[in-house]
């Protein structure tokens, strides 16, 4: 691999319970894949959403982390400290915003936001702020799942970017952060329906879009998803190494299994041993003795 300063991937987690091994898959696969690239990969922690967070969570992360040798090349990131940008953003989007009063029970029966609130463009206190979308069409080239294309009238509708409580949406803040630095966003399929949402935003804000890779997601047998709402046991730092085999093992890389190898080792291994074209459409489903 050749360095490349110029290229960033990120692993972006939000504070809320302790990494476990779908969390650690996605991990791998981003830090692996801008390793493999010649690039840097970043920590960011998406802490924007207090009532959220999990007492400890932001440390238990990063000790998580640091054991299993995934260091981040850039000092850690904070979106609770980008306030002034994110005010920035809200202020260069207010022409194609409005402020919306609409209740989750209104919009109940609706596919998509139907554009009750579009012509309030004065501030309305207790009110969510929403971006036009028009009739713009997002099309852009996933490394894993190939050309995309969305509407996003007629699939997504307005979105919110600041919500009732005056906390900044999800998608303005990932947006606005990853097409700050970030080239490559290697994340889980459950997230691949913000990423036309939030190039639409980056768009809308004169910036650059990363490269996108949609990995599959790691399952229980019965199809639901590894999380921390379906309680996935937490990884246990002190078997590193075998955490680290079984997320190579998930991601269809049959390495070596010797027991002798390092945390150190095996991520080389994985970085020279990368390959998106070789990842399985449908990871096998999580066992805790794996």
């Amino acid at each position: 691999m050749v360095p490349n300063q110029k290229l960033l991937g990120r692993f972006a987690p939000s504070p809320t319970g302790p990494l476990h091994m779908g969390s650690l898959i996605a991990a791998v696969a981003s830090y692996c894949d801008i390793k493999q690239r010649g690039g840097r990969w970043h920590v960011r922690i998406d802490d924007l959403d207090p009532p959220r967070a999990a007492p400890n969570a932001t440390e238990s992360i990063l000790q998580t982390l640091s054991a299993h040798g995934l260091k981040s090349d850039l000092p850690i990131d904070y979106q609770s400290q980008h306030a002034a940008n994110y005010t920035k953003v809200l202020n260069h989007l207010a022409p194609q915003s409005f402020f919306c009063t609409c209740t989750r029970k209104q919009l109940a029966d609706f596919a998509v936001y139907p554009g009750t609130c579009r012509y309030n463009k004065k501030a309305i206190e207790n009110a969510a702020t929403r971006i036009s979308v028009g009739e713009n069409k997002i099309t852009f080239e996933d490394l894993i799942l190939g050309k995309q294309e969305h509407d996003l009238g007629t699939e997504f509708g307005d979105c919110i970017i600041r919500r009732k409580d005056g906390l900044i949406a999800y998608n303005l803040a990932t947006a606005a952060d990853d097409a700050e630095e970030i080239t490559h966003v290697v994340r889980g399929q459950d997230l691949y329906p913000t990423t036309s949402v939030q190039i639409h935003l980056m768009q809308a804000l004169g910036l650059t879009p990363p490269i996108y890779a949609h990995i599959p997601v790691l399952t229980y047998a019965d199809g639901k998803k590894l999380s921390k709402q379906n309680l996935a046991p937490a990884l246990n730092d002190a078997f590193a190494a075998n955490n680290l085999r079984d997320a190579f093992f998930y991601l269809g890389m049959h390495g070596p299994q010797t027991e002798s190898w390092s945390v150190q080792k095996l991520l080389a291994w994985g970085i020279t041993n990368w390959n998106l074209d070789n990842l399985p459409a449908k990871l096998t489903p999580f066992s805790a003795n794996s």
